[in-house]
């Protein structure tokens, strides 16, 4: 599995958001991004966007 430490916010909000909306087909993380708010998965990929790898 690749790390999300230092990816771009842009791409990792939009990967999420794509979870959450069905766009993106998945196994867990659909569900899982369906209990955040907009809100909630952008500050999760500020998170991860400043993480150091």
């Amino acid at each position: 599995m690749e790390s999300l430490a230092g990816k771009p916010k842009d791409e990792l909000l939009k990967k999420m958001l794509d979870f959450k909306t069905g766009k993106k087909p998945a196994t867990l993380m659909h569900q899982l991004s369906k209990g955040y708010t907009d809100e909630q998965l952008e500050q999760l990929a500020a998170h991860f966007a400043a993480s150091q790898k």
